[in-house]
This record gives structure tokens, C-alpha cells and sequence, in this order.
């Protein structure tokens, strides 16, 4: 089991080596296993087998066992060769017939009743016999010659034994017990398990090996993409052998960071062309604006003094020219202010206390949109470290976005607070906290209008960027929020977005305390 990233521990690995490791393993486990259980059981039916045959050949002969009386229980054990009993004096010597040593070998004579006559192969230190009690003569005798493995009247160990017809009547039994069989294979499973553990002990470290040799040129691709990844753009995965797969992916990707450098200075150098044009067009842009607004207020005063005459339709029309080159005229320094801020951001930090610029922006808006109730929650002072102008033009553009893009009279609150850092997704939004901060003032302002579709959430930010999905809302020019997200950028803060069609919109700046 190995942890991963949240700290869950998973049966199987993740990484690439460590998967090919264990897979290999567990095949050569199962393949031991298998290999094992089927010489185990090959070698006990070659053994059975030759036990059988030995059995086989094996014949009774006339007069070769001990007659013994019979017992009050057919199958309990008879007594030592050599002791007496009431009905029989002990044997003599010169009539024992059972074996001098111990023998895996039995020989039992039973009449027709099934009683047990003689026995040969018993000794006082081995008496053991195949228990046959749930046997009768007619059961023995319809095993027709072939051999059975039955129990021991001593211990856990087997018997195979082979019933004969004897031509008086009765059975004659030849056995041969199966302790040997069952200790050499018992012997072979301990060995096959100990040489099984050290062989996969010994393929693990050499399987280890050769993955982590053979996976090399994939970490240092995984290495090249990381140093690409951080801006070495230049950066490219050492040749490797064109016949491998490695190799082969290395080029690839030599190819394709090639091809996607030449495309990201491409886009580089058109996006500066672009950025110094917007300045320099809009630079341009500012003394013709500022003409037209001149004209319209000169024909505007020319009417006043009864040197133009008053004409409905002209008045119309040149108050459309003046509001349109006034509008023309704020979005060309909107962008002055971008190009501005792409090249050197420019602050004037200072200490502020940002519940007072709420307080401004507030009453200011309360002005622009008397019916439409306004909200301030600043339940202490919050200073920091800023500029305050911009963190005022910052508010003026989320505060100005709420009553635009809302209908009229839509509830608006703003809020300012102290808090801990937030989590870094705390939802779209521009601009990333550093490291060390542990406290952040949060400036918010809500409103409990339409909400924006969440697929137009991420590009909220972007320039000339315009939400199509706010019912009731009217149109910009699609850089308040860039403008805004440029100044929180410059004072190292996040702005961010939370917004749910029907739920109302929410933006939140994080300035950096501490």
C-alpha cells in the first residue's frame, strides 16, 4: 500500500516503475505458486502410484500371518505379536512371523464375517493399522483389486490399501501407510516456499533495478518539461536512441517544443505590438476627442450667446456627439492607464485606513443612484499599506459595475473586514497573494441582481471582455474590471468572482496585511 497526495493509502501505486514492479511480482508469484502446487501434486500421484504397484505385487501366501482371536469389536486393534491373551498362550518366538524392524507394510487376513484373523507388519512400537471399520467383506471385495486410501487407527495419517479375495473365503488386505509420502511432500512445500521467497526477494531488487534504469530517460523528459514548464523555453530532451520508444518520444517533443517555443515569441511579440499600438493609438486619439468635446460646448455656448441659432434637432444631435466623444474620450484613458500599468506599475503606497474609502465611494454612489439602496459593513478600522487613490478606483468600478449591469433599484452592499488568507481557488479571478501573507483586508461589494452564467466567469477579467448573460444589465466598454484587476495586481492582492444566475454577484479583493 502506498499514501497518495491527500494522504490515502491505495492497495495499488501510482508510479509508473513502482506498478511495473509490483505487477511482475505478483505474475511471478502466481507462477511459482501454480509451478509449485502442480510438482506437489504431480509427485504425489507418482508416489501413490508407485505405492500401488508395490501393493500390486504383493501376494498372500497360505499360512504367512499371526491367527489371532477374535475381538468383541472387529476393528479393535488386536493384541501385541507376543503377548498372551486367556484362550491362547503367548507365541512363541519360532512362530512369529511379523517383521524383526518397523515397516510401512501390513498384511491382514479377514474371514467372511469380516473379523481380522492375522495381521503381519505390526510391532510394539508400531501397531498403527488402516482403519477399516466402515468397511464390510462385501464392500472390500467390490473395490474389485483396486487400491483406496483410508485412515489410521493411530494419529492424522492415511493408509492405501488393496483387498484380495482369499479362495476359503474371506479378505486378504495388503496396506503400505502413507507418512512417507505425506513427509517428502511436506519437505517440498517448505522448500519450495523458502526458495520461492528468496527468488522473488532477489527478482524484486533486480526488477527494481532494471525499471528504474530503463524508466531514466523518461524522468529526464519529465525533468526538461518541468524547466519548459518554469520558462526555459530553450530547454529540449537529450538525444536518445531512435530505435526505443524513449527515443523516439524524445523526438517527438524535441518537434513539438520547437514548433510551441516559435508560437509563444510569436504571440509574445504580436501581443507587444498590440500593447504599444492601443497606447500609442490611444495617445493619438486624446487631442482629436478632446477637440470634438470642444466644438460641442463651443456650439453649445455660441447657442447661449444667440450667435447659433436653436435648432431641436441639432441640439439633439450635438449633445449624442458630446457624450459619445466623452465616452470615446474616458475609455482612451482607460487604456493609457493599462499600457501604463503593463509596463512599470506606478503606486504611491501609503497607510490608509480602506473603511473610509468605502465610506466615500458609498456616498457617492448613493448620489448617482438615489433608489437604489447601498449598503457599507466596516465593523472596525482596517489600515494598510496602500494606494489609496486606486484602491478608490477600484471600488468606483466594482460599486459603478453593480448599478450598471443591474437593474434599477437592485440592492448593493459593500464590506470591508479583516480576515485570514483565503484559499487559493477561491473562485476566477486575477492576480495571486504572496506566500508569506497570513492576514488579508477584504474589501466586498455584492449585489443582489440577475448573476452572470458561470461558463462567462473566467474571462470576466479580460479586456474588452462584455457579459452577455445579465438580463436587465447594459452594456460597457469592457475594462472596468481589467483596470481593477490591474490595480490589485500592482498592490500584490487577488480580486476575485463568485456569481450564480439568480443568486446575485459577488467580488471580493484581498489586499495583503501581513
Amino acid at each position: 500500500m502506498t499514501p497518495d497526495a491527500a494522504g490515502r493509502w491505495r492497495l495499488w501505486p501510482r508510479g509508473l516503475g513502482a506498478r511495473l514492479t509490483v505487477a511482475l511480482l505478483c505474475l511471478t508469484a502466481v507462477g511459482l505458486f501454480a509451478f509449485g502446487a502442480a510438482g506437489t501434486t504431480l509427485l504425489r500421484h507418482s508416489m501413490i502410484d508407485e505405492v500401488d504397484g508395490r501393493l500390486g505385487g504383493l501376494r498372500p501366501a497360505e499360512g504367512s500371518g499371526v491367527d489371532l482371536p477374535a475381538p468383541t469389536d472387529p476393528w479393535e486393534p488386536p493384541a501385541p505379536l507376543g503377548s498372551g491373551t486367556p484362550d491362547r498362550p503367548p507365541l512363541d518366538q519360532s512362530d512369529r512371523t511379523a517383521p524383526p524392524f518397523p515397516t510401512e507394510l501390513r498384511s491382514l487376513e479377514l474371514d467372511a464375517s469380516g473379523r481380522v484373523r492375522s495381521v503381519v507388519g505390526v510391532t510394539p512400537d508400531d501397531d498403527a493399522l488402516p482403519d477399516l471399520s466402515g468397511w464390510g467383506v462385501a464392500e472390500l471385495l467390490a473395490a474389485r483389486g483396486e487400491p483406496f486410501t483410508a485412515p489410521s487407527t493411530r494419529g492424522d495419517g492415511s493408509w492405501r490399501v488393496l483387498a484380495l479375495p482369499r479362495e476359503e473365503g474371506g479378505v486378504h488386505v495388503t496396506a503400505q501407510s502413507l507418512d512417507e509420502v505425506d513427509d517428502t511432500l511436506g519437505r517440498l512445500v517448505v522448500i519450495e516456499t523458502v526458495v520461492g521467497l528468496a527468488l522473488l526477494v532477489v527478482l524484486g531488487a533486480g526488477a527494481v533495478a532494471i525499471v528504474r534504469l530503463q524508466l531514466r530517460p523518461l524522468r529526464e523528459i519529465e525533468r526538461t518539461a518541468g524547466a519548459i514548464a518554469g520558462g526555459d523555453l530553450d530547454r529540449r530532451v537529450p538525444a536518445l536512441d531512435p530505435a526505443t520508444e524513449p527515443g523516439r518520444l524524445g523526438a517527438a517533443l524535441n518537434t513539438m517544443l520547437g514548433e510551441l517555443a516559435q508560437a509563444l515569441r510569436e504571440r509574445d511579440r504580436s501581443a507587444e505590438t498590440t500593447k504599444r499600438f492601443v497606447a500609442d493609438a490611444s495617445h493619438e486619439l486624446r487631442t482629436p476627442l478632446s477637440s470634438i468635446v470642444g466644438f460641442a460646448a463651443l456650439h453649445r455656448q455660441g447657442r447661449d450667446r444667440g450667435v447659433v441659432a436653436e435648432d431641436p434637432r441639432t441640439e439633439r444631435w450635438m449633445s449624442l456627439i458630446e457624450e459619445e466623444a466623452q465616452r470615446m474620450g474616458a475609455m482612451v484613458d482607460n487604456l493609457l492607464v493599462l499600457s501604463r500599468f503593463d509596463e512599470t506599475p506606478h503606486l504611491q503606497p501609503g497607510d490608509v485606513e480602506l473603511g473610509e474609502i468605502a465610506e466615500r465611494v458609498t456616498r457617492a454612489a448613493r448620489v448617482r443612484a438615489p433608489e437604489t439602496p447601498i449598503g457599507l459593513d466596516v465593523p472596525e478600522p482596517v489600515l494598510a499599506v496602500a494606494d489609496g487613490e486606486r484602491v478608490r478606483q477600484v471600488l468606483e468600478n466594482l460599486v459603478g459595475n453593480a448599478l450598471h449591469h443591474t437593474p434599477p433599484g437592485t440592492p448593493v452592499s459593500v464590506a470591508v473586514r479583516r480576515a485570514p488568507r483565503p484559499p487559493a481557488a477561491a473562485g476566477p479571478g486575477a492576480g495571486t497573494l504572496p506566500a508569506g501573507v497570513g492576514e488579508v483586508a477584504l474589501l466586498t461589494v455584492r449585489d443582489e441582481g440577475p448573476g452572470i452564467p458561470a461558463a462567462e466567469l473566467p474571462r470576466l477579467f479580460d479586456r474588452f471582455y462584455r457579459a452577455t448573460g445579465t438580463p436587465g444589465g447594459r452594456s460597457g466598454a469592457g475594462l472596468g474590471l481589467a483596470i481593477s484587476a490591474a490595480f490589485v495586481a500592482a498592490h500584490d492582492g487577488r480580486l476575485t468572482v463568485a456569481s450564480a444566475e439568480g443568486r446575485g454577484t459577488e467580488f471580493t479583493v484581498a489586499l495583503p496585511l501581513g
